[in-house]
């Protein structure tokens, strides 16, 4: 099965922090890694933010963000978001026992489509996966 890498789990791969290894070893362990372009933009976002509250200066994020851009083009294709992948995570988030915002939901669609593991550190978003029936592993929980 394919392993689809939500962007709170591909950022732990660039940036060291506490989960950091639970996310390379599962990483080293997946039969197949996927992500979405959408992925790469969350993860983006992620690295401008961490800039935007000087935890890193802006050289470093520069540097992330090629690390990142090599990552994706030395191992995978990113997935593309579909018209449709956007009307079921519509969906998914008029559903208010899941409690998701839309770039989950839209995640939870996308790894249906591809019919892919979701990988995510995002406890919420875990929940609410193996709730529609998306497989599901969180690293950190696998580590505790």
């Amino acid at each position: 099965m394919i392993d689809y890498f939500d962007a709170s789990a591909v950022v732990p791969l660039l940036v060291s922090e506490a989960h950091s290894q639970p996310v390379v070893d599962l990483m080293s362990q997946a039969a197949g890694v996927q992500v979405s372009d959408f992925v790469v933009a969350e993860a983006s976002s992620a690295i401008s933010r961490l800039v935007r509250m000087k935890a890193i200066d802006a050289q470093a994020g520069k540097v992330l963000l090629s690390d990142l851009d090599d990552w994706v083009a030395a191992t995978l294709t990113p997935i593309e978001v579909e018209a449709e992948d956007v009307r079921q995570a519509t969906a998914i988030v008029r559903d208010f026992d899941l409690k998701l915002r839309a770039p989950d939901a839209l995640h939870l669609t996308i790894c249906r489509r591809i019919d892919a593991r979701l990988v995510t550190l995002d406890n919420n978003l875990a929940r609410a996966a193996r709730a529609v029936g998306v497989a599901c592993i969180n690293p950190a929980e696998s580590s505790a």
